[in-house]
C-alpha cells in the first residue's frame, strides 16, 4: 500500500479509537515517526495531508528540516544528549523525552525568546535498561522545569514495557494519565500525552493520549541505520 493510504487506515483507527474513547477526534494528534526515511516519503505523506512528524536522531532532524520546505512541524522524539540539543532547538515544536532537570536547563538556554516545548518521558515500567524519570520522581521534576526560562513543560511521554498483547499496555497508559491528572491537580501544565505507537496506539487512545507516535504503520519497515551526520 501507498504511504497515502496507509495515513488513511491510521487515520480511520484513531479516530474510531477516539470515537469508542467518547473523545472529540481532534483531541489526538498523529505523529509520523520518520526516522531514517527518506525525504521523499515525508514528501509523498506531506502531500497527503500529514503534518507532524517525528524524528529520533539529532542530526537527522537538522537535516532534514533544512531540507522539507513545507509547513511541517518537527517533533524530537528520542533520547536526547546535552550536546546534540543545538540540532533540535529552533527546529523542533516539541521535544518529547526530556529526563533530567540538566538536558531541560540546556534547552532553555538555547532556545532565545521563543521557549522550546517540552514533555518529560517517564519511565512508566521502571524497566532498568530504559531512561526516563521514575513515576514517583516525575510530579517534582515537572516542578522544577516548569520554572525554567526557555522551555515550556506541556505534558508526559511513555513507551511501556514490550507486550504482544496491546490491551497488555493498557495499565501502562493509564498510569501515566494518572499520574498528569494528579499533576494537573497541582497546577502543572501536563495537559499533553505522548503514548501510543504502531503496535498499541489505539489502546493509548482509550487511556486519553493526545499524541500518538507511529511510523512503521505509516512508512513500512525502516531502511537500516548508517552512520550519523556530523
Amino acid at each position: 500500500m501507498s504511504i497515502a493510504e496507509n495515513l488513511d487506515r491510521v487515520r480511520a483507527t484513531l479516530r474510531d479509537a477516539a470515537v469508542a474513547a467518547g473523545r472529540p477526534v481532534e483531541s489526538v494528534r498523529l505523529v509520523a515517526v520518520s526516522k531514517l526515511q527518506p525525504v521523499a516519503s515525508i514528501l509523498e505523506a506531506v502531500a497527503a495531508g500529514q503534518v507532524d512528524f517525528g524524528e529520533n536522531y539529532a542530526q537527522e532532524l537538522r537535516d532534514k528540516a533544512e531540507t522539507v520546505t513545507a509547513p511541517v512541524r518537527w517533533h524530537f522524539i528520542g533520547s536526547l544528549q546535552r550536546n546534540k540539543v543545538k540540532h533540535v532547538v529552533g527546529r523542533a515544536t516539541l521535544v518529547h523525552d526530556v529526563d533530567s532537570l540538566a538536558l531541560a536547563e540546556e534547552i532553555g538556554k538555547r532556545s532565545g525568546p521563543t521557549p522550546t516545548g517540552v514533555l518529560l518521558g517517564v519511565n512508566i515500567g521502571e524497566e532498568p535498561q530504559k531512561s526516563g524519570v521514575l513515576p514517583a520522581d516525575a510530579l517534582a521534576l515537572a516542578e522544577s522545569v516548569a520554572r525554567l526560562p526557555g522551555v515550556t513543560l506541556r505534558g508526559l511521554m511513555c513507551i511501556p514495557p514490550a507486550v504482544e498483547d496491546p490491551d497488555a499496555a493498557g495499565p501502562y497508559f493509564a498510569a501515566l494519565a494518572d499520574l498528569a491528572a494528579r499533576g494537573r491537580a497541582a497546577g502543572l501544565p501536563l495537559d499533553e500525552l505522548s503514548m501510543g505507537m504502531s503496535h498499541d496506539y489505539a489502546v493509548a487512545i482509550r487511556h486519553g493520549a493526545t499524541l500518538v507516535r507511529v511510523g512503521t504503520a505509516i512508512f513500512g519497515a525502516r531502511p537500516p541505520k548508517t552512520a550519523a551526520p556530523a
